[in-house]
């Protein structure tokens, strides 16, 4: 609920509110504000009743950013927001109503030591204790910190929350994404809850299983002696004490640490352990936090958008490096290019800062496709152990980790891009030996070591692979002599994979294959690149060029379609064996679509030159060779269309109707049958038009489909509205925008909003149809495709409406309006016009 505003004198701002002081002073004023924001007296009197009084001076310089204030000033301001938040819970937020004392003293205790070792001027108190438990030199005692910590709240308040619920919790993640970090910071956090302390146990340079249990018994201070065992003698040690044991780099001795660990929990109750592995060791009531990279900045690369905690760590790390070094306008670009090429691993980054020795973070960024040759020896920090001392040591240790299969998973998939279905994973990892490892085996083994990631998309499962990790893979794909292999069985499946959806394009399950195929675009797009590369080249990749035509369509990125149609053409211009003759022609067909779709006819017109002459030479090839003549025809007509050319349109399109062996993915026939009925509307001939376009409609319900029906629906409308019949166009537009949002079809939804900005306008609602029309226009700009698909009838149909609307609301107004739905987008602009009433 909201508070009334106190009244009083107006808090003096941060001096630096970007500053670590400033962060830590401006929480603390967020803190109190959400108690309730009593007077700073009011807490005053608070600490007095809690048995520890400060002044109302002490806990207002303790919030103010100028000095760092003692441990007791802070954790007295802490149980003072507290205490008067219970008592006055209807003027405190509602999220204060959850606070314990003990988390929020635990949280307040990693701020205030994160700014006493960021080297903040502290206030004098005389007597300030520090929130540290630890007795110098005592067993366990953590080792002091050399750099700053950066980053990772989000995992802190995570990890405190999962140490307060659990006995046992395991950080998990990549080699050198930082675990032991994090781990030894959660533990500096929640000191203050265990009175028999914290414990580190590195288990790193440990050899054998037998070694954990002497190992823990060392870091515990416990002798061991002939007639016990050190489970027995810990056990009795830890009796009765509250105890944090840290257990760090636990996966190469899984087996035997998990035993440990199970045995421990068992006979303390009241020990916790907090242990970091590459994967979990799977005990009864572990709780796992996954450690994922440090954000990267986001795409746009400004100055407001490059602060992540990725460009702050290497940022820091180069400060330390080369101490005049700073982040500024001339080397942002190249930071962050370094960040997102290492893709946030904190000991990649490190590594890297360290290289700007010698390099500029220019050339730094230009030698990362080499990355573990430059990351390497020549600049690693000799004091950490040797499996991070260089990016290479950190993959080879989890190598040696894998099973054999898993090896293999590693290798196979390093060959993808982008994410990767679970599905899809099983059956490129598949090995035909009868006594193999099932693939699902390998590939959760490499989700358990975390070198492969899993999400959630809509409901199903997908697993993402870091590219450092994708290019230790390659290298050692590259080392067995199986990489052509594995880049075959690569392009096979997904080239395949576009031709089994070209076979449902003219079926109720078309969207689902477009669907499927968006989420393969990164691995479609690698395909191609090992397609063409191969000195064989395989049938597939004619096939998959010409099975999506309609996915460059409905994806948005008509640029790309035409990128690889080019490549393709200009690598095999005639067709490369005979064999291979009509899978080129439909290829070349696909290529002359792609190329309309951009605008250019001419070469389009050339393209579709290329296949008939080629055709004609091979002979009569049947009904394959009329459906390619029908197609031929059918594409040679919509260009006509486009260009205002009704008389050809038709006669092209009536040709394409004349033809047999129509292959059902293309939609000749209900195409052919749009395009008369545009051409009857061009040309004023409503009801003929209406005609011919009904006609295609039934078809398309027919088979089922629903991205051609769209635009069928929105080719009546558009007939409708020639004829003055705005009333009978909305229900169409709005089923036609129903099915392109199922598909998530972008340049169909801008399409159609074209047109419903019209009806808009007419009906009265012009503000609204400008709106659309920004919104419309960027998502046109990056597709690749000319607004309208260059459609000349529609595009002067269009700049009249404009215009039309431009008087209707002024310049002034219209610029308002139009600039708005730029800002908003396509997917707001219309979820705000189809909220509207619309005539009828």
């Amino acid at each position: 609920m909201g508070r009334v505003a106190r009244p009083g004198r107006r808090p003096s701002p941060v001096p630096d509110p970007d500053s670590p002081l400033g962060r830590f002073a401006q929480g603390l004023r967020e803190l109190r504000d959400q108690a309730g924001d009593p007077s700073y007296e009011a807490l005053a009197r608070e600490t007095e009743q809690l048995g520890s009084p400060y002044s109302a001076t002490s806990l207002r310089n303790a919030a103010s950013g100028r000095t760092r204030p003692s441990w007791d000033v802070t954790e007295m301001f802490v149980r003072a927001c507290v205490a008067f938040a219970r008592k006055h819970p209807r003027r405190a937020d509602s999220a204060a109503g959850e606070w314990k004392t003990d988390d929020l003293l635990a949280i307040w205790t990693a701020r205030w030591q994160a700014i006493s070792l960021s080297g903040e001027p502290a206030a004098a108190q005389p007597g300030a204790r520090s929130p540290d438990r630890f007795a110098a030199g005592a067993p366990g005692r953590l080792p002091a910190t050399l750099t700053r910590f950066v980053g990772r709240e989000a995992e802190l308040a995570t990890g405190l929350r999962l140490l307060s619920e659990s006995r046992l919790v395991t950080l998990t993640g990549i080699g050198g994404v930082g675990k032991t970090r994090l781990a030894l910071h959660l533990a500096e956090a929640v000191a203050v809850r265990f009175p028999g302390g914290v414990h580190l146990v590195e288990l790193a340079e440990l050899t054998e299983p037998t070694m954990v249990d002497r190992a823990v018994a060392t870091a515990l201070g416990v002798q061991t002696e002939a007639e016990r065992t050190p489970l027995e003698a810990m056990a009795e040690a830890l009796r009765g004490r509250r105890t944090l044991l840290v257990l760090d780099n636990c996966e190469h001795l899984l087996e035997a640490t998990a035993a440990l660990t199970r045995a421990l929990l068992h006979a303390v109750p009241q020990l916790r352990v907090l242990a970091t592995s590459r994967q979990p060791l799977n005990e009864a009531g572990e709780q796992v936090l996954a450690v994922d990279p440090l954000p990267l900045p986001h795409r746009d690369g400004s100055a407001e958008q490059c602060c992540s905690a990725a460009v702050e760590l290497f940022v820091d790390r180069a400060k330390a490096a080369v101490p005049d070094f700073r982040l500024t306008d001339a080397n942002r670009e190249a930071v962050v290019r370094v960040c997102r090429m290492l893709e946030g691993l904190p000991l990649a980054l490190e590594l890297a800062a360290r290289r700007l020795r010698l390099l500029t973070v220019q050339e730094l960024a230009e030698r990362l496709d080499q990355r573990f040759a430059l990351l390497g020896a020549a600049g690693a920090d000799r004091t950490a152990p040797p499996r991070h001392r260089t990016l290479r040591a950190v993959f080879d240790w989890s190598h040696e980790l894998c099973s054999a299969e898993e090896r293999a998973a590693w290798e196979r998939l390093s060959v993808c891009a982008g994410t990767v279905s679970l599905a899809d994973a099983e059956a490129l990892c598949a090995d035909q030996r009868p006594a193999a490892q099932p693939a699902l085996e390998a590939i959760a083994g490499l989700v358990d070591k975390s070198l492969l990631t899993r999400i959630e998309v809509r409901g199903r499962t997908r697993l993402r692979m870091l590219e450092t990790v994708r290019m230790y893979g390659r290298e050692h794909l590259a080392a067995s002599g199986r990489d052509e292999q594995a880049r075959r069985r690569h392009l096979e499946h997904y080239l395949g994979l576009a031709r089994r959806a070209e076979d449902e394009y003219a079926s109720p399950r078309q969207c689902r294959r477009l669907l499927r195929l968006r989420e393969e675009h990164a691995n479609l797009r690698q395909a191609f690149r090992y397609a063409l590369a191969d000195e064989q080249p395989s049938p597939l990749l004619f096939e998959g060029a010409r099975a999506l035509w309609l996915y460059w369509i409905a994806c948005g990125n008509v640029g790309e379609g035409v990128h690889w149609m080019r490549r393709l053409s200009e690598r095999f211009p005639e067709p490369p064996r005979p064999d291979l003759t009509t899978a080129w022609c439909w290829a070349m067909w696909a290529a002359a679509f792609a190329l309309l779709l951009q605008g250019d006819h001419g070469g389009c017109a050339a393209f579709l030159d290329r296949v008939e002459s080629v055709a004609s030479r091979a002979g009569d090839g049947g009904a394959e060779w009329a459906g390619l003549q029908a197609a031929v025809h059918q594409q040679r007509g919509l260009s006509a269309l486009f260009r205002g050319d009704t008389e050809r349109a038709e006669r092209h399109s009536h040709e394409a109707l004349r033809f047999g062996g129509h292959r059902p993915g293309l939609l000749t026939t209900q195409q052919a049958l749009a395009q008369i009925g545009l051409s009857a509307a061009v040309r004023g001939a409503g009801e003929e038009a209406v005609h011919f376009i009904r006609r295609a409609i039934e078809l398309s319900e027919e088979c089922g489909e629903t991205w051609h029906r769209s635009y069928l629906l929105w080719t009546l409308a558009i007939a409708y509205t020639e004829e003055g019949r705005a009333r009978e166009a909305v229900p169409l537009l709005r089923q036609s925008l129903d099915f392109k949002m199922q598909l998530g079809d972008l340049l169909g939804m801008a399409t159609v909003s074209e047109t419903l900005a019209w009806v808009l306008a007419q009906s009265g609602d012009p503000h609204t149809a400008a709106l659309l029309l920004g919104a419309a226009h960027t998502t046109w700009r990056p597709a690749g495709a000319p607004q309208l698909w260059g459609f000349s009838h529609l595009v002067r149909y269009r700049d009249r409406g404009v215009q039309q609307i431009r008087r209707m609301l002024g310049e002034a107004s219209f610029e308002k309006s139009y600039r708005a739905g730029e800002r908003l987008g396509l997917d707001q602009a219309l979820s705000q016009a189809l909220g509207k009433r619309f005539p009828g």
